[in-house]
């Protein structure tokens, strides 16, 4: 009877969360002064935009309260805001069950989202993009060096922070 107790006292550990030894390394969060390598993401549209040595700024939102503050600032400063900046959305979509944003979130977003927002669908992309819970991360770029990194929770703050970077 105790080799039945094994596999399950196994089982539970496991779904405890206990690390195996093949579990890869957690990203290491960029900092001040780290090299962003380029990538291209898809936005709400299917439209691809890289993130490049042109992008001044990433306004990045992995939760939704931090994304509800980037589209007010949006919503209220009009598409061309970014584009004006040199800057991009950036949400963290990883988290949202795959079924739920591709019927509901993506199709609310396509017909309520004038400018591009940037979806990173399974997470790697910006895996190592630093953020606080209910904030916006503002990182300021220079030829993809970070040059800075803030995190703020209020369209005024938001504003500072990009006002800091030009």
């Amino acid at each position: 009877m105790t080799h039945l107790l094994r596999p399950v006292a196994l089982l539970g550990l496991l779904s405890l969360g206990i690390a195996c030894a093949s579990e890869p390394p957690p990203a290491k969060l960029l900092v001040v002064g780290a090299h962003l390598a380029p990538a291209t993401l898809l936005d709400q549209n299917e439209v691809p935009h890289p993130i490049d040595k042109s992008t001044r700024i990433i306004l990045f939102a992995r939760e939704m309260e931090g994304g509800a503050v980037i589209r007010a600032l949006l919503d209220e400063e009009g598409p061309k805001y970014l584009e004006e900046h040199r800057a991009l959305y950036v949400a963290d979509i990883s988290g949202m069950p795959t079924l739920i944003a591709r019927l509901v979130a993506i199709p609310k977003m396509q017909e309520e989202r004038p400018y591009p927002t940037l979806l990173d669908r399974d997470g790697a992309t910006t895996a190592f993009f630093p953020a606080e819970a209910g904030r916006v991360t503002v990182m300021a770029l220079d030829n993809l060096r970070v040059t800075a990194i803030d995190y703020r929770d209020s369209l005024a703050g938001i504003r500072e922070a990009v006002a800091k970077i030009r």
